[in-house]
């Protein structure tokens, strides 16, 4: 495919302004929607009248492939850049490239025992194993699909133009990613034996903030360091509010509560908010346990481990030899997360 029509499409799904070096102006989104929409409907010999079935069936043809490999390379691009935008994929992983040459084994020469929790597909099936210091540990992979079927069709039909279209895949591919860390990382470290004097349990109160202090001390003074971090979802993090009846809480920070519904920080530690998400569109489980707040040493280490396989392929299957030839096309990626403990943290469980 022309080197113009590839940066067209990638100047659209970014976001960039578009010139006409002939006329001497910015084009605007529409205007450069409807061209590429031409310039595809010229490729794959369709028109702006064609039926739902010629579209499935041009799609399915060799004139199809170009188009496709375009709508990999810009999908790549953008899962790569759009998860790490993000605090807690900054702060707690550690991320390798299959694309680039990464491996996908780690290794630690840790004294501690390792605690390692590896979630396998989309079913979060978690394997607990220990290991000695010295060894090296390989993260699985598994392949995951977004479907992008009916999406391409809009596109086609000019019902949903084409950066709308990329992101409805790139969004769907960071929302899963983000998914397995967020819930990964809080359940796996939730299961992993504690030390005693590193954990909490009950409702937090007046009573209970000595107890709270102390795993604070202790996972600081553990991990050499001077400062934490507490995370949870918005609902546990919440639960230190009850902490405010005591003379610590300043007015600011009770006004804070009163404005976002959790506190900033807790009398210096920061507080990070890990989403909380549903397993799936039935609403009914919820990914990651509000019943528990984890503290972790602020240093340099990322528990998470996240290997991308670095390449989206678009594939299609198709639904049977029904009247409408209807196909269903979906991008994959093959992608692993393990969460590896090698540091001291505490955690308080609320019930």
């Amino acid at each position: 495919m022309e080197s113009t029509v590839r940066n067209l499409m990638f100047d659209l799904a970014t976001g960039r302004k578009i010139f006409d070096d002939s006329a001497n102006r910015e084009i605007s989104k529409d205007e450069a929607n409807d061209k590429l929409r031409s310039i595809m409907f010229e490729k794959l010999g369709l028109n702006e009248h064609s039926t739902e079935k010629q579209i499935n069936r041009a799609l399915k043809s060799e004139r199809a492939t170009e188009f496709f490999e375009v709508i990999e390379e810009v999908i790549e691009k953008e899962i790569e850049y759009g998860w790490k935008d993000n605090e807690f994929f900054n702060s707690f992983v550690e991320s390798r490239n299959l694309a680039d040459g990464d491996r996908t084994d780690f290794w630690t020469d840790e004294d501690i025992i390792l605690n390692v929790a590896k979630v396998s597909g989309d079913h979060h099936d978690y394997t607990i194993q220990r290991l000695a210091s010295g060894s090296s540990y390989t993260v699985p992979t598994s392949r995951y699909a977004v479907k992008v079927g009916s999406d391409i069709r809009l596109f086609l039909t000019g019902r949903k133009n084409w950066s709308d279209f990329i992101d409805a895949v790139a969004k769907a591919y960071r929302k899963k990613i983000q998914d397995e860390l967020y819930s990964e990382f809080m359940n796996a470290a939730a299961k992993l034996p504690v030390t005693t004097g590193f954990t909490g349990t009950g409702a937090l109160s007046k009573d209970k903030k000595d107890d709270f202090d102390n795993i604070i001390s202790n996972v600081a003074m553990a991990n050499d360091v001077s400062s934490v971090v507490i995370m949870g979802t918005k609902a546990a993090l919440k639960k230190l509010n009850a902490l405010c009846e005591v003379d610590w809480a300043s007015d600011a920070q009770k006004q804070q509560i009163n404005e976002t519904g959790i506190l900033g920080t807790y009398e210096g530690t920061t507080l990070l908010e890990i989403p909380q998400r549903f397993k799936d569109n039935k609403l009914a489980e919820k990914l990651v346990d509000s019943n528990v707040l984890l503290i972790f040493p602020v240093i340099d280490y990322k528990p998470v481990k996240f290997i991308d396989g670095g390449e989206t392929t678009l594939e299609y299957s198709q639904a049977g030899d029904n009247m409408d030839d209807q196909q269903t096309y979906e991008a994959q990626r093959r992608m692993g997360v393990a969460t590896i403990i090698t540091r001291q943290f505490g955690q308080w469980r609320f019930a």
